[in-house]
């Protein structure tokens, strides 16, 4: 009889040596892939695009407060301007991360024109 602690006998069975590494194996030259490369204008760019969405929804919170204050605020047509601008300098930075030369360069002219017409036209003139 056997106890909980006691198991069936059973067959030998022989054990296969694993291969071993060698000590100093040789490194396989290794293929070189071009990182992909973000330059100054592009991160320029995606600020630009990212503070414009970041400025509507600051527009929008303002818009909010001073209609519960009972107060005019800046409006409902200058609250969709801001996120049109901040979907349309989205829209040409994603377009800009996934293309390269002289097409990347204008979307990246055209985020900095879309954001100066933001400014100048919202909070300049």
């Amino acid at each position: 009889m056997t106890g909980p602690t006691d198991r069936l006998p059973r067959e030998d069975v022989t054990t296969v040596e694993i291969p071993r590494v060698p000590d100093d194996p040789t490194p396989e030259p290794a293929e070189e892939t071009p990182t992909p490369r973000s330059g100054f204008w592009r991160e320029l760019s995606g600020a630009l695009a990212a503070g414009l969405l970041v400025l509507a929804i600051v527009v929008l919170t303002i818009q909010v407060v001073d209609q519960a204050q009972g107060m005019p605020g800046p409006g409902v047509l200058v609250v969709i301007a801001h996120f049109l601008c901040a979907a349309a300098a989205l829209a040409l930075q994603r377009q800009a991360d996934r293309r390269r030369g002289p097409q990347a360069g204008l979307m990246i002219l055209l985020i900095g024109v879309v954001t100066g017409i933001a400014v100048w036209f919202f909070w300049w003139a």
